[in-house]
């Protein structure tokens, strides 16, 4: 098993909310081909910048020979896309093809992953205060219906991400990246005007992951959403989808940015058994895996690592994602602390990372560079080993409760090879303290209805990928009352306070001091808790330049930039 501290997080100093100016450049194509440029003039940080961590490896080499164009490239999915309207989805599936399809006002750099450059936005403005944002769109954007591209457009989506019950909508990803924003407003004809509640220093990150997308106006407005209609701006237009089969995105011949994309088009195939999608990809039907629970698993890693070193690179990144037991707080016995407190104390997470192919690391509620130190960690009770005090506790917690002589329930997980393995490891850490589980396993979009409804029976175990790797993004998705993904309805006014206190702090050492009150007060309480963070593995075959996975997972399905080699 990996140390925590192996495990730094890819934390930009993203943005100064104090600087006056702070100018993005485009996507600018070079002769003969495009590239993506960071900021010509860099964003001002703020007052304590944050630590950066080591770059990740393996960083390929730039490619010898010249950009080409042509060329499809082919990619797995684990399962379906059921709806096109990425601002309603959360999973990894529909943000794999439609972030393509769709954009954001800014975006992380394809290669780059510590910098953010502008996407629909060719610049952007912050004022002095930190708290107003002027982004200044590129001219020639049009929809992939033809249909101009208008500030007016941004200006709606993001108030319908920010406020979705307005919209009689959900946003399980936008609302919480969104939580600091107060007003967007149309500021001329080429401008948008962003106003948030205190200055952020997660806010631009946040609009950068991909899921703060703009969808079109014209087309919301009429029939409420585009889960039918995936009309976006992006370089890629959607082409067809045959169900449980295959999507098909092609080249936007109308593309605001001249010379972009390299691509003629992107294929990703519907495979849902694990040893399959491997073999498309040993064989090379297929040129880059998916990254997520339905991607790479840590033996397949193994095997393509040895078998394939000449052929591909195999990455092994920081994922930002966690395995995590939810509790229906609306009902016993789990609206009691302790027996929540006692499933806490018992878990063993070493044994949960060796089931995981002794790949991952131990954290609290947040990613590695913002918990607590794992030196620290590893004397806490739920934490340490041996298990045997926490054990015994945990039993004389649910003896103290009422539940001496045992808790039956349902434990509710998604289908897949690493989500079975995680679901029938904690049936077994379940038992060792009498709570006795039956096993419901659903497919994704059916676990995501049901969450998103409230209508699971009693406990989920739920893998969840983060985007940013600033607690911002966990705590106002997961913790904050009325979160998008606050599944148990979790409610604390303190709590609430205290995260918002900590996302307006932009002294990086003060906002540690808030977010470890936060750290123990969550632990108190248990409202849910997090197994341990997992290392997720990419698999890209050599002939695919210009493209390189990193920390986060959604953020880089973007192949705007890629290229075929062959």
């Amino acid at each position: 098993m990996r140390r925590l501290a192996n495990h730094a997080i890819v934390l930009i100093a993203t943005l100064s909310l104090l600087a006056a100016c702070a100018p993005a450049a485009a996507p600018a194509p070079p002769t003969p081909a495009p590239a993506l440029k960071p900021a010509s003039s860099p964003v001002s940080q703020p007052p304590t910048p944050t630590p950066q961590p080591p770059a990740l490896a393996p960083t390929p080499k730039p490619a010898a020979s010249e950009p080409r164009y042509g060329g499809v490239l082919k990619r797995t999915l684990g399962r379906d896309v059921p709806a096109y309207d990425i601002q309603m989805e959360q999973g990894g599936d529909p943000a794999s093809v439609f972030f393509n399809v769709y954009q954001g006002l800014v975006r992380l750099h394809p290669l780059d992953h510590q910098k953010i450059v502008g996407e629909l936005a060719q610049s952007w403005e912050i004022s002095p205060d930190g708290k107003t944002y002027t982004f200044k769109f590129h001219p020639g954007i049009k929809w992939h219906d033809g249909r101009p591209f208008t500030p007016d457009d941004a200006r709606y989506s993001l108030e319908r991400m920010h406020d979705p019950k307005a919209f009689k909508t959900i946003s399980p990803r936008g609302q919480g990246l969104l939580a600091a924003m107060d007003k967007a407003e149309v500021a001329g004809d080429d401008s948008l005007k962003v106003t948030t509640k205190y200055p952020s220093a997660s806010f631009l990150r946040n609009i950068a992951t991909g899921w703060v997308a703009i969808e079109p106006k014209h087309i919301l407005t009429v029939k409420g959403d585009v889960r039918k209609d995936p009309v976006g701006t992006g370089p890629f237009k959607f082409r067809q989808h045959n169900t449980d089969v295959s999507l098909e995105v092609v080249k936007n011949p109308d593309y605001y940015i001249k010379g972009a994309p390299y691509l003629d088009g992107i294929k990703w195939f519907i495979i849902k058994d694990s040893a399959s999608r491997f073999s498309a990809f040993r064989t090379g039907a297929v040129d880059v895996t998916f990254t997520g629970a339905t991607g790479l698993q840590p033996q397949q890693a193994d095997i393509a690592k040895r078998d394939m070193a000449d052929k591909a690179t195999i990455y092994e990144q920081d994922s930002l994602s966690r395995y995590s037991i939810l509790f229906n707080l609306s009902k016993k016995p789990w609206n009691d602390v302790r027996v929540r407190k006692a499933i806490h104390l018992a878990w063993d997470r070493q044994a949960a990372i060796r089931i995981n192919g002794s790949r991952g690391y131990i954290a609290t509620l947040y990613s590695a560079y913002w918990s607590m130190k794992p030196e620290a960690l590893e004397k806490l009770p739920g934490y340490r080993q041996p298990k045997d005090a926490d054990i015994a506790e945990a039993k004389r917690l649910l003896a103290e409760a009422g539940y001496g002589a045992g808790i039956k329930a349902i434990l509710q997980h998604r289908i897949g090879a690493l989500t079975d393995a995680q679901a029938v490891f904690s049936k077994d850490q379940l038992a060792k303290i009498g709570i006795n589980v039956d096993l419901l396993s659903l497919e994704l979009t059916t676990q995501f209805e049901r969450m998103e409804r409230r209508q699971f029976d009693d406990l989920v175990s739920h893998f969840f990928v983060e985007n940013t790797g600033d607690p911002d993004e966990t705590l106002n998705t997961f913790y904050v009352t009325g979160g998008s993904a606050n599944f148990g309805n979790y409610s604390d006014k303190a709590l609430d306070e205290l995260i918002t206190r900590q996302s307006a702090t932009l002294d990086v050492e003060a906002r540690k001091r808030i977010l470890a009150e936060i750290e123990t007060k969550v632990l108190e309480q248990v409202p849910m808790f997090v197994s341990f963070f997992d290392v997720l593995q990419t698999g890209v075959w050599k002939r695919v330049r210009n493209y390189r996975p990193g920390p986060g997972v959604h953020p880089w399905n973007k192949f705007d930039m890629a290229w075929l080699a062959e």
